[in-house]
């Protein structure tokens, strides 16, 4: 007699091999965009260097020149030294970390929690696959990717004839905060139902995290010890050489990866860490419209990212109203902090309000859009109800931002009357270009709605690189207008108050939304 037949024995991590392949195919464009822009960005910032600063007076003026302006001391950090090595290491760290962190976290979310959200990822399952083979594929990639951009970053320092230790401790530090988010990202995922919701963290998390740096390279304390940002200027590459800096990647990663692994062993596939509660059978008067139920769809992240604004707000303006004699040499106030700090969490929140108008676009493509579009509202009234959280969100996330670094730091130095209505205006100036990017993401789904996701998200970042590129000298004034974050008049710094600039990027986003609106309406539901 023979026993009953089974099927082939699966671990949790079968066929990640496979999927890894996978991967691979599915990114051979954008993998090898992201690998080498990492590595040509500090390769550019050393040779330009180099080429303009050719003597220790001229490197050193060029340094005291940087610390002097706030910008630059946020956006890069401390110079740790006025060498080339050292002017190097400040003036690539932030560029390549932030390539890095944002190339990783978006490949993880895409083929994981984006593969479940498709069903792609189920019927992967219904092969020979394990459990976590997906999610270690895709940390797997990341991994990689970031060790080859290290080696290339490394190998383009040493041709330059900086010295081999300090490029290689350059190169990985990079590569840590890249993995590191992507360990960001794979929770993330393993939280939220939608890939939307799971960027939304991702990028909350990381602007959260670029926030402690700035606040910790201002102070000089404990702030910068909290990020991955930090721990990319703090192994002092080429000034300090810190190798077990490294290390704090190593366990960050770790735990959450470990953490990730953990969540996605206790749900279903497709759920989130806290599954969906069944409803009542009937719906109540107050869900009976489509405002009311994208109230409901958008209701969670919407709270949770008004939260999270609002504490940003309170720990800047309790940290830089405890730092202040800490900055002066660097910064001719806090103004100057606070105003890099409000455009880096608006073009945070930018991601949110792309995400809002991108809901739609979801709905079709699960099937919700033709059911409820079959009992009652147009389509019209279908799409606006989630373009109102895309435009209402940002602006309640921006105001409790405000208010709460307005009445931290005013109670701090004891001037809340003064100091609320000056930071939470400010924070209400970058509604604009965050409306901007909503409405442009609603056009997208109107007019071209197989690509509006991928054009969309696309755009946030390629408007991103630009305002990095512009700080680092990369680009003009004629390229850095492209972005609609760069037409917000900065108040604070002294600048004045012309309101004509967000008022054409109004125009702008009333005549892309107006546009969408009429794609919408015109097109097929499904298409």
């Amino acid at each position: 007699m023979t026993g009953p037949m089974t099927g082939p024995m699966t671990g949790p991590l079968t066929g990640t091999g496979a999927l890894i392949r996978l991967i691979l195919r599915r990114d051979r464009l954008l993998l090898p965009v992201w690998v080498t822009v990492a590595a040509l960005v500090p390769y550019g910032v050393a040779s330009g260097a180099a080429s303009l600063h050719t003597t220790p007076e001229a490197l050193r003026r060029y340094a005291d020149e940087a610390m002097g302006n706030p910008a630059q001391v946020a956006m890069r950090g401390v110079v740790y030294a006025p060498t080339l090595g050292g002017v190097t290491a400040w003036g690539a760290g932030m560029s390549g970390a932030l390539i890095a962190a944002l190339a990783g976290l978006l490949v993880v979310i895409r083929h994981t929690r984006a593969e479940e959200e498709t069903g792609r990822r189920e019927l992967l399952g219904s092969t020979v696959t394990g459990r976590h083979a997906g999610l270690t594929a895709a940390l797997t990639v990341v991994l990689g990717a970031n060790l080859v951009a290290a080696v290339l970053l490394a190998a383009g320092m040493i041709g330059l004839g900086l010295p081999v230790a300090g490029s290689f401790v350059l190169g990985l530090s990079t590569a840590g905060v890249g993995v590191s988010m992507g360990a960001v990202a794979a929770v993330a995922a393993q939280l939220t139902v939608g890939s939307g919701a799971a960027r939304g963290l991702s990028f909350a998390a990381l602007g959260a995290l670029f926030l402690l740096r700035a606040v910790g390279d201002a102070r000089g304390s404990w702030p910068s010890w909290a990020s991955p940002f930090g721990w990319a200027r703090l192994s002092q590459a080429y000034t300090g050489d810190r190798w077990w800096v490294l290390a704090l990647f190593a366990a960050f990663s770790g735990v959450l990866t470990a953490v990730a692994y953990r969540v996605a062993a206790r749900r279903d596939l497709a759920a989130g860490l806290l599954p969906d509660r069944p409803g009542p059978r009937t719906a109540a008067p107050a869900l009976r419209g489509p405002l009311a139920l994208a109230w409901r769809t958008h209701r969670g992240p919407l709270l949770a990212w008004t939260a999270g604004c609002a504490a940003v707000g309170a720990l800047l303006g309790g940290a830089v109203s405890g730092a202040r004699e800490q900055i002066s040499g660097l910064f001719p106030g806090p103004d100057a902090l606070f105003t890099f700090s409000l455009l880096v969490l608006s073009q945070a929140v930018a991601g949110y309000a792309v995400s809002a108008a991108l809901r739609p676009r979801a709905e079709e493509r699960d099937g919700l859009a033709e059911l409820l579009l079959a009992a009652a509202p147009g389509r019209t009234r279908w799409a606006f109800a989630h373009l109102a959280f895309a435009v209402a969100g940002p602006a309640l996330m921006l105001a409790a931002a405000g208010t709460a670094l307005g009445l931290s730091y005013g109670a701090a130095t004891g001037d809340i009357g003064g100091a609320l209505p000056a930071l939470l205006g400010t924070a209400l100036l970058w509604l604009p270009a965050v409306w901007v990017m909503a409405a442009l993401a609603t056009a997208l789904l109107g007019l071209l709605p197989r690509a509006a996701a991928a054009v969309a998200w696309a755009l946030l970042g390629a408007f991103l690189l630009v305002e990095l590129a512009f700080e680092f000298g990369q680009v003009g004034e004629t390229v850095l207008g492209l972005s609609p974050f760069s037409h917000i008049p900065k108040p604070l710094l002294g600048a004045p108050l012309d309101l004509g600039q967000p008022a054409a990027l109004l125009a702008i986003a009333v005549a892309l939304a107006a546009a969408g609106m009429a794609g919408i309406r015109r097109r097929d539901i499904t298409a």
